[in-house]
């Protein structure tokens, strides 16, 4: 696919994304699956998890330390939002319509909850736009973000939800970067898959 076509493409995901998010899904449903205790279980669990991933010794001991100090970075106060949970390339529907390939659906809310809206944006920006600076900007600011709201806040916090994220593989994520990117530090790793911020 051309990349002018992609761009378009992750652009359209971004205005559904922020559709789907204004949806006022009724919290009181099997989507609610608590967002603070999910959260709360995934930065206990993030050690084992990554452990199990075969994540570099320097990320296993700096991620307590990392979480403890990035979960105040999420806001306690935000309205929860109907999130997907896993918009990714699998999941999304296309169909070409006048030669180009557009947004046609997205399927599978098996990993659906209500929670902070930035969650949303860990499986497109990670495996379908990692390390792509173009691609995730287009996605962020057709969701409506400014430019100014691409920032090292920003990135900071999709960092902290990449760690948390239900299925996160950091050590998969590196190596779709770069072999040697196994070894690169968290603050490294962090720069090098979030590459969205304005300069």
């Amino acid at each position: 696919m051309e990349r002018c076509n992609r761009l378009e493409i992750i652009s359209r995901l971004g205005v559904a994304m922020s559709e789907l998010h204004a949806y006022n899904a009724p919290l009181q449903t099997a989507s609610d699956r608590n967002w603070r205790g999910f959260i709360e279980r995934q930065a206990r669990d993030a050690v084992e998890r990554q452990r199990n991933c075969g994540a570099n010794p320097e990320w296993l001991e700096s991620l307590p330390s990392y979480i403890a100090a990035r979960l105040a970075l999420l806001p306690a106060d935000n309205k929860p939002v109907f999130l997907h949970g896993d918009v990714h390339a699998g999941n999304v529907l296309l169909a070409k319509e006048g030669g180009r390939w557009q947004v046609a659906g997205l399927i599978d809310f098996g990993d659906s909850l209500c929670g902070f809206n930035e969650y949303e944006f860990v499986a497109p920006g990670v495996l379908m736009a990692q390390g792509e600076r173009e691609l995730q900007r287009a996605l962020l600011l057709a969701y409506g973000y400014s430019e100014a709201q691409l920032d090292l806040s920003l990135r900071a916090r999709l960092m902290l939800l990449t760690v948390l994220y239900e299925c996160s593989d950091l050590r998969k994520y590196a190596l779709h970067l770069a072999p040697e990117a196994v070894n690169f530090t968290l603050a490294e790793l962090e720069a090098s898959i979030w590459t969205f911020v304005t300069e």
